[in-house]
């Protein structure tokens, strides 16, 4: 009977561990167990478990490629990128975002050059102005050089009907605005000579008319009174160029006195400008220099001269002070770039020289130009103002 119940328990057992290893599948390789509860469809199971660890080993690879890389990115979808050792940034599907890019010549790979009409020879032209050069026919692409006025510049072709110009740039090619280019030089003497005398002209004329807007007021408070000058102490000499020459008439003269003349620079203040001003500087004369603007490129020349000087003035009881080149605009004469450069060159060369940085004071507070050089009589007035408001 012993016997009997033995051999019935062991059957019973057997059977279990039957049923048991139907319903568990182990996946040595992957460590991977999966049960199910009627014991069929394990395969399936298993491949589908398994498929998901792929996928979440490959979301870890991609992760630790990013963090690796130290660099990541996002899609205007707003899908992440990884970025390849290329270079190339790469999204979830693998395309690749490609950047614009230029050719061989330096055109940008935008640029249908099927509408560039190709002249027979090269035409010889001229910067009208100091103008851009650009990858492509429009100020949306980017800039890749300056040409001076009067470069001459050699043309190769026209883009399309859109008024650019395909020329040689000594690199390779690019494209000018025709607005820019002329078949002759221009004549800058002849051509400043008539701005200057224009925009004293401007003066003038507005200064006439806030005289008769003021008188208009006493009767209608309808409109703002023009800026008027500071009242300026005694003994300013002010020595400059043609903005001196219209600060000068924009201001009545500002109880102050004027070394100034159109379109000079270092030559004339080397050679004119210092006698005459050696002549009336004495004890508590301010002496505001204001030049550069028509040779940006004479900074170590101003400032070994203006250093000498200002030790000389000082010894007779004289401070100098020295007028940063204020802002200019599209003119043929100076790019703001160079005029920047000049600010920023010119201070760190002085000595005993107070800076007096009205470039800044215009960018801040706003200014209004008459010809991209020159401005209109409030702006004068307000430069007038900060400038004997830094004399201290």
């Amino acid at each position: 009977m012993k016997k009997l119940v033995t051999l019935a328990l062991c059957v019973g057992m057997a059977v279990c561990l039957t049923a048991c290893s139907n319903n568990v599948e182990v996946s040595q390789e992957d460590n991977i167990a999966v049960t199910t509860e009627s014991g069929v469809g394990t395969e399936e199971k298993v491949e589908e478990a398994l498929d998901k660890e792929t996928e979440k080993n490959d979301v870890k690879s991609s992760a630790d490629a990013i963090s690796a890389s130290g660099k990541a990115d996002t899609t205007e979808s707003g899908a992440k990128t990884a970025v390849t050792a290329s270079g190339a940034k790469t999204t979830e599907s693998g395309a690749e975002e490609v950047a614009a890019l230029t050719n061989e010549d330096g055109i940008s790979t935008k640029v249908d050059m099927a509408k560039v009409t190709m002249f027979d020879e090269a035409k010889i032209m001229y910067a009208q102005t100091n103008v851009n050069m650009r990858t492509g026919p429009s100020t949306d692409y980017e800039g890749v050089g300056n040409i001076k006025t009067n470069t001459e510049v050699r043309v190769l072709g026209r883009f399309g009907t859109d008024g650019w110009y395909l020329v040689e740039n000594g690199k390779g090619k690019a494209f000018v605005s025709n607005s820019y280019l002329g078949e002759d030089k221009i004549d800058l003497e002849a051509l400043r000579a008539e701005q200057e005398a224009a925009a004293l002209a401007a003066i003038e004329k507005q200064k006439a008319e806030q005289t008769n807007q003021v008188q208009d007021n006493t009767q209608q408070q309808t409109q703002a009174v023009p800026p008027q000058p500071v009242a300026a102490p005694a003994g300013i000499l002010f020595i400059g160029d043609s903005r001196c020459v219209q600060m000068q008439a924009a201001v009545g003269g500002g109880n102050s006195s004027w070394i100034c003349e159109n379109a000079k620079g270092y030559e004339w203040f080397s050679n004119k400008a210092v006698g005459q001003a050696d002549a009336c500087i004495g004890k508590g004369t301010k002496v505001v220099i204001c030049l550069g603007v028509n040779d940006t490129d004479n900074i170590y020349n101003y400032a070994a001269l203006v250093n000498a000087k200002a030790a000389e003035w000082a010894a007779r009881g004289a401070k100098t002070y020295y007028v940063s080149v204020n802002p200019v605009t599209e003119n043929p004469y100076r790019t703001e770039e160079e005029v920047e450069a000049f600010n920023a060159t010119l201070p760190g060369q002085l000595s005993g020289v107070k800076w007096i940085d009205t470039h800044s004071f215009l960018v801040n507070n706003g200014y209004t130009m008459v010809d991209g050089l020159h401005y209109d009589t409030n702006t004068y007035v307000a430069i007038f103002n900060a400038i004997v408001g830094s004399l201290k």
